[in-house]
């Protein structure tokens, strides 16, 4: 069973699908990386940095591991695991280089889909004084969003968002839901296993640790046509057309895991998460599969320049159940946590809980590009998403690199 102390730090890291914001802030000086910003271990590992470990350390993915630190789990350890040990929080894995993820058959039942929840805590805006973001309101420096209520996408899915799909987790508080898109992935052109989501949807955070049993379902209720309560079979063809895929590796920024809060803060301007991913079953690659994956457009143009940005998820709290899939459009604004972080995007929207991670794209020379992902809601108002720099690249392409 997890101590009082773990479980009473998950309580404070956890409540999830949607990290919600309540930080100081005032003017960011950048809009790409922030002054003072500093790159994730993954990005310093992938540009040569010394990360301070042994000498004899071992390279994985863009991370300097020490000798001897397991990379997965294997014989009586994934036994244990597999048997229920995963449901022990006691000992919660943290560090980047300690995903562990381990593919347990047919974990995910009709009922554990059907009771995975969602949860924002309520965001509040206005002015303050400049600082770290820790604890206080957070500012909008160029004014309120219009309300904007989210309306369904057009099914069926894998023809009008192929790319799109719901997350299933695993936390200390039960079964949970996220949002998630596929992307390109460099090393593996046409043959992306690359899922781009939240941070906060793959890990708790300060105090807390990685989540477990996490997986993809691209295009799920693709015919739109089923709520929660009537999905019997998630591995129906009408439910998970492309099956369901396995985080056999995850990479989220060092600010993430050092820093982010369930009330949102500073971190949250590095709340994004790069996964890999395996079928059930097998067979091609997931973008060879779905005939789609988005590119990710480094350095976008900052929110008060865009006019047109496109947000989808999966909202699961009332009035959605998670079955459907949403979507808002619309100018962004810009969401300032604080001097030395990122601003996001803003806009909008009444997604909430569940659509956590799920795309921000946007048309730029013909092409469409996944530029954000969601990040912070206040549940009624709008949705915010971190602006994607120099320190996401890095988390992108250490994942990437793992699997060269």
């Amino acid at each position: 069973m997890p101590s009082i102390r773990s479980r009473t730090l998950a309580a404070a890291a956890a409540v999830i699908a949607a990290v919600m914001i309540t930080t100081t802030a005032c003017e960011g000086k950048k809009d790409d990386e922030g002054a003072g910003s500093r790159p994730s271990s993954s990005a310093q590992a992938d540009k040569g940095v010394d990360t301070g470990q042994d000498d004899g350390s071992v390279s994985i993915g863009g991370y300097k591991l020490p000798s001897g630190i397991p990379t997965e789990l294997s014989g009586a350890a994934l036994d244990k695991w597999k048997n229920g040990g995963w449901q022990d929080y006691s000992k919660w894995a943290s560090k980047a280089e300690d995903f562990a993820n381990p593919y347990i058959k047919d974990f995910w039942s009709p009922e554990k889909m059907a009771e995975a929840k969602a949860s924002i805590p309520v965001a509040r805006t206005g002015s303050t004084s400049s600082g770290s973001g820790n604890g206080a309101t957070s500012y909008l420096p160029d004014g309120r969003v219009t309300k904007q209520a989210a309306a369904k996408v057009r099914s069926t899915y894998h023809h009008y968002a192929p790319p799109v799909g719901k997350m299933f987790f695993s936390s200390p508080q039960g079964n949970m839901v996220c949002s998630a898109a596929v992307v390109t992935d460099p090393a593996h052109p046409g043959k992306s296993n690359l899922v781009w989501t939240a941070g906060h949807c793959v890990h708790a955070g300060k105090g807390g640790g990685w989540y477990r049993n996490i997986a993809f379902v691209p295009s799920y209720n693709n015919k739109a046509n089923l709520s929660s309560r009537q999905i019997t079979n998630p591995r129906a063809k009408a439910v998970s057309p492309y099956g369901i895929w396995w985080a056999d590796w995850a990479t989220t920024s060092s600010q993430w895991i050092s820093g982010g809060a369930h009330t949102g803060n500073a971190a949250s301007g590095y709340d994004y998460a790069v996964l890999h991913v395996k079928p059930e079953n097998g067979g091609k690659s997931l973008q060879e599969q779905l005939g789609s994956a988005l590119p990710v457009w480094f350095g976008a143009p900052a929110a008060n320049k865009i006019k047109s940005m496109k947000v989808r998820g999966y909202p699961a709290e009332a009035p959605y159940d998670g079955s459907k899939m949403y979507d808002c459009h619309g100018a962004t604004k810009r969401m300032v946590l604080a001097s030395n972080v990122p601003a996001q995007y803003m806009i909008g929207c009444t997604m909430n809980g569940g659509a956590s991670g799920g795309p921000w794209f946007m048309s730029h020379n013909g092409r469409t590009y996944l530029v954000s992902n969601n990040s912070l809601s206040d549940r009624k108002t709008f949705i915010t998403g971190p602006r994607l720099g120099a320190n996401a690249k890095g988390v992108y392409l250490a994942t990437s690199r793992k699997f060269k």
